[in-house]
């Protein structure tokens, strides 16, 4: 019988006929005839294992076996099961296919209600029970593993079989070639509709999470990675065909979604902290994708985050946590890593990647309170680091999924345009770098910047100035998207808005800025901090610095029509042109000369005439309101420091025997001219009375009257001339005492006019325009100002300084003024002025500062100042002392990460 079943299979004629024939005439009534059907179920096993049968035979023989299979006898089916248990610890099963008989053999040995198992008697299930312990313990050939695992989702398992099953599958997973994975995994999640859910779930993270340390552990000790005994690139897509396996099961069986969210909750909380790594973090990634567990896997994960940032923080500034506690689980590296292996087909990671960045962003960024300035996150806190790793996350997929880069970007561009009403400037820094990054990819989506920019008048001042200076760096290589913009900034010159046209002065200085003309010196030989990275685009060829010429002359007669603007519109822009100066030197001359010319419409030409300003022309009736038309001040503060600015980088040049190619006549006739201006103004100024500006002790300064605006305008006015005369006439002195003897008589005019208003406020505080009362002053004067009062010991000056250090009101002025300006850098992080954005010069100024203010206060006690002192005023002392305390807070705040132990930071 044997030789024809073998023969009739193997020429696959009749198989299925002959064996249903033999079983016909062998009924189980007789022992012969049992001992028959027991060698043809042996025979036929070992022939299907053979691999010798085409598979549609193998499969009829199969199942002609498992139609029979109940009519044996128990001694039979312990025969016949013990003989897969042999087959599984010999290693001798080649294809499996004749386990799907197993389970029937099982079943049909569980029906029987006692057989002879050893040396005694079992029932049919106990014996059933005793095999698969057997299986389970002996040794299993890897190769079988997958067999088997199908195998045992036919088997009815109780609670404890299952689990010892699972257990002993995952113990042989790692075990596996990476190849051989997936599809046991997938008998695995079929496995877990019995149950056991949770253990094959950490089961299958534990393998992944071994394997990319292992892999992690190979690159940090810079094996050679031909010679890895993990190839990366084939794990990292066996991981993504594992997840997409789970997800779907997950589509089908919810509660293995919420066993996932469940085991890394726990994972969370600190007890099995091995779940949480990438591999589990890419998949509840995927599982977003699902509807049902969408919300909860994204709360999830923000909770994660923040809780990883915050742990981070608290151990940081405990050294008792730090020697203490291991160094907590860092979700954020885990998320980087993720972008960085969805480059090997994760396409079902990286749209929940995408929306976790978004979500991150826009659930930690800086928040509006109504009725309230913007509430930035503190700087360093766990809310802004987790808005920086959404951005992050961003930027990263931005620049390696191609897929995804046009959602991207309309998504960033969208909540710019649309949270008009919220800060955006996150977004506006994540759009700066993904243009920092990729400026030629970007230029594929020019035509979504352009169509942006209809919008762009109708947002916020600051946010047009973010957007605009996000893109500076692809103007430069796009003309298309350059000569859009200088379209729209042409049509917001001329909009009704002031907003508009605050935002077109502010982007026509901005490509001034960055728009080189050939031999401009830079600021640190102020090389331009715009740049592309892909791409090296001299944009500073003979050819392009001549084009570049005559577009920043172009942009330059455009910005001189709105000096005629609103007071807003003309501060902006004299504010501007000192950065232009700064980063394009070679427009000193046309820049100064049309400073020059507006302030010969409020300069007086005769020499002895009083007062040297025309300050009626400043100001203009708007029905019965008087409005400042022309900040006078700041145009003097503008001149000033172009010029200081100039007179420098001309004497480093001279110095290295170079030559300014400024140099020119009329550029120097200006700056003579300009000096004469300002030196005669000192001159009639100090002579000046408050009558002389038609201005009274006794006069309203009231804000509620015609009279008494203009009278106030009138004092904030040359209260702001006069500081910029103190500063012009301080740095051009080099310690002369005559000129320090003019300084104090300016001062002597600025403090009847502070003296004035802040008596006048004390009755009815003034609610006029505040920006106006902010010290012209600029930060890096006022350390300069300070050091020279309180820390310069020189002999050859000691004569020149007394006559300032003789007035405790002009000192004790000084360290206000530095008081207002640490505040302001505290609450905005800038300061006004000069350099006033340059974070660098302004930790340097405050390190200067401190250093002043540290001498001060220690030298001189506060109780000692106040036993020798005549006056009134407030205790110079208290005030440094109060200044400190602002110092170390805006540190704190707004230079987290600056290094103080540097010698001579703080000194």
């Amino acid at each position: 019988l044997v030789s024809i079943i073998t023969k009739h299979a193997i020429k696959g004629k009749e198989s299925g006929a002959l064996l249903r024939s033999i079983f016909k005439g062998s009924p189980c009534t007789e022992d012969v005839a049992v001992r028959r059907r027991l060698a043809v179920y042996k025979h036929c096993i070992e022939l299907v294992e053979s691999g010798d049968l085409q598979r549609e035979v193998a499969s009829e023989i199969v199942g002609l076996l498992m139609l029979e299979v109940h009519h044996l006898p128990g001694a039979s089916l312990l025969d016949l099961a013990n003989l897969y248990v042999e087959a599984v610890k010999a290693g001798s099963m080649s294809n499996g296919k004749s386990l799907e008989l197993f389970p029937n053999v099982l079943k049909a040995l569980s029906s029987k209600e006692s057989l002879v198992y050893g040396n005694g008697e079992l029932t049919g299930e106990e014996c059933k029970k005793q095999i698969i312990n057997s299986l389970c313990s002996s040794r299993w050939d890897p190769k079988c593993v997958i067999f088997l695992t199908s195998m045992f989702r036919d088997v009815l398992l109780s609670t404890e079989e299952l689990q010892f099953v699972v257990e002993k599958v995952l113990r042989l997973f790692s075990k596996l070639d990476l190849q051989e994975m997936p599809p046991l995994v997938y008998q695995l999640l079929l496995l877990s509709a019995k149950g056991s859910k949770r253990t094959i779930l950490e089961g299958i993270i534990t393998v992944f999470n071994d394997l990319d340390q292992k892999l992690m552990h190979e690159a940090k000790n810079d094996e050679d990675l031909d010679d890895s005994t993990i190839p990366k690139e084939q794990l990292r897509q066996v991981e993504g065909t594992i997840i997409l396996h789970i997800v779907f099961a997950i589509k089908f069986d919810q509660d293995l979604g919420r066993e996932l969210v469940k085991v890394l909750r726990a994972a969370q909380q600190g007890d099995t902290n091995k779940f949480l790594c990438p591999f589990s973090v890419a998949l509840l990634l995927s599982v977003s994708r699902i509807h049902r567990f969408e919300k909860q896997v994204f709360d999830f994960l923000k909770a994660i985050i923040l809780k990883g940032f915050k742990d981070i923080q608290f151990q940081q500034g405990s050294k008792f946590l730090q020697d203490l506690v291991p160094q907590p689980t860092c979700v954020s590296s885990m998320l980087l890593e993720i972008v960085k292996n969805s480059v090997f087909g994760w396409d079902h990671v990286t749209q929940g990647l995408v929306e976790l960045g978004f979500l991150l962003m826009d659930s930690y960024g800086p928040k509006a309170i109504p009725g309230a300035k913007i509430l930035e996150t503190s700087a360093g806190s766990p809310s802004q680091q987790a808005c920086q790793l959404g951005s992050k996350i961003l930027l990263e997929a931005f620049k390696v999924h191609e897929a995804i880069r046009n959602v991207i970007l309309e998504q960033v561009l969208n909540r710019v345009i649309t949270k008009a009403t919220s800060p955006t400037s996150h977004f506006i820094d994540l759009l700066s770098d993904i243009v920092y990054a990729t400026p030629l990819i970007l230029q594929n989506s020019a035509s979504k910047l352009t169509a942006a920019f209809d919008h762009l008048f109708q947002l916020p001042f600051s946010t047009v100035l973010g957007l605009l200076k996000a893109l500076q760096p692809l103007f430069k290589i796009n003309i298309s998207v350059r000569d859009c913009i200088i379209l729209v900034l042409r049509k917001a010159m001329f909009c009704s808005q002031i907003e508009a046209r605050k935002s077109a002065v502010a982007g026509f200085l901005l490509l001034l800025k960055n728009f080189k003309v050939l031999g401009s010196l830079s600021s640190s030989q102020c090389s331009q901090a715009i740049g592309a990275s892909q791409v090296l685009v001299d944009v500073h060829t003979r050819y392009n610095s001549a084009a570049n010429e005559a577009f920043c002359l172009e942009i330059l007669g455009c910005l001189r029509r709105s000096l005629s603007q609103q007071e807003d519109i003309r501060r902006l822009l004299y504010e501007g042109f000192y950065d232009v100066l700064k980063r394009n030197s070679q427009l000193a001359s046309p820049i100064m000369q049309t400073l020059v010319s507006q302030l010969k419409r409020y300069y007086e030409p005769e020499p002895d005439l009083l007062p040297p300003l025309k300050l009626e022309r400043c100001i203009a009736a708007q029905k019965e309101q008087i409005i400042l038309q022309e900040p006078l001040a700041h145009l003097l503060s503008s001149i000033h420091n172009c010029l200081s600015w100039y007179k420098q980088k001309s004497n480093v040049l001279q110095e290295r025997g170079m030559e300014d190619e400024n140099d020119d006549d009329d550029y120097m006739a200006c700056r003579k001219e300009i000096d004469e201006m300002l030196q005669s103004i000192t001159r009639r100024m100090t002579k000046c009375d408050l009558e002389e500006f038609e201005l009274d002790k006794s006069a309203d300064f009231s804000t509620n009257s015609s009279v008494g605006m203009k009278n106030y305008t009138y004092a904030v006015l040359v209260m702001g001339v006069c500081e910029v005369l103190i500063e012009y006439n301080f740095t051009t002195a080099n310690f002369n005492k005559s000129k320090f003897e003019d300084i104090m008589g300016i001062f002597k005019c600025y403090s009847k006019l502070a003296d004035i208003l802040k008596e006048k406020s004390g009755k009815s505080k003034p609610s006029g325009n505040s920006k106006a009362c902010k010290s012209l002053l600029s930060m890096g004067f006022v350390s300069t100002l300070l050091t020279a009062l309180f820390r310069d010991s020189t002999r050859k000056h000691e004569e020149s300084l007394s006559v300032l250090r003789a007035s405790l009101d002009f000192m004790r002025y000084t360290v206000s003024v530095a008081l207002q300006k640490i505040q302001q850098l505290k609450e905005t992080g800038v300061t006004d002025g000069p350099d006033g954005q340059n974070s660098d010069k302004m930790f340097h100024s405050i390190c200067e500062i401190t250093r002043v203010l540290m001498w001060r206060y220690t030298s001189i006690p506060s109780a000692a100042e106040d036993s020798g002192k005549k006056d009134k005023g407030k205790n110079i002392s208290l005030m440094c002392l109060e200044g400190l305390v602002q110092i170390f807070y805006t540190i704190q705040l707004r230079y987290p990460k600056k290094d103080l132990t540097v010698p001579g930071s703080f000194g």
